[in-house]
């Protein structure tokens, strides 16, 4: 049977094939939240993740949690983003688009702005500074229509 293409490999599969190949071991908990960050349609805190491993009977502790989100994100597997709201959340950055998000200050509720006007703002601040941008945020807060 033939190996499926990198490019037909779930997001989840991809990022496993990179941890192996950065020479990371494959472990449960890894797995697992990186499954779990595949299939959420929105960013999660390392508690909603600890959460969800239980729901999923797979055993890590918060200290194992934060330690396994600070190495996909010094990979740029996971993106780490703050929304005011006093955590940090997580998503898989690696095989997505460049996108922002807006978060609604009733309920929390965070959405994908699937577009980003920074692209030339970026390069003038590279150009102004001489700085090489690697990255930049922009987060927008409001209120959902369910919030209004």
């Amino acid at each position: 049977m033939q190996e499926p293409r990198q490019e037909d490999k779930p997001i989840a599969g991809q990022l496993v094939t990179h941890l192996r190949a950065q020479g990371y071991r494959l472990t449960r908990a890894r797995k697992a939240i990186l499954g779990i960050l595949e299939q959420s349609k929105y960013p999660l805190s390392a508690s909603e993740l600890h959460v969800a491993l239980q729901r999923a009977h797979v055993a890590a502790d918060r200290v194992t949690i934060y330690r396994i989100l600070t190495s996909l994100n010094t990979l740029g597997l996971v993106a780490r983003l703050e929304f005011q709201e006093g955590q940090i959340r997580y998503e898989i950055r690696h095989g997505r688009a460049h996108h922002h998000h807006i978060r609604c200050q009733g309920c929390g509720r965070i959405v994908d702005v699937m577009l980003c006007p920074l692209k030339r703002l970026s390069a003038l601040v590279a150009r102004q500074t001489r700085f090489q941008v690697d990255s930049h945020a922009l987060e927008f807060f409001g209120w959902c229509p369910k919030c209004q």
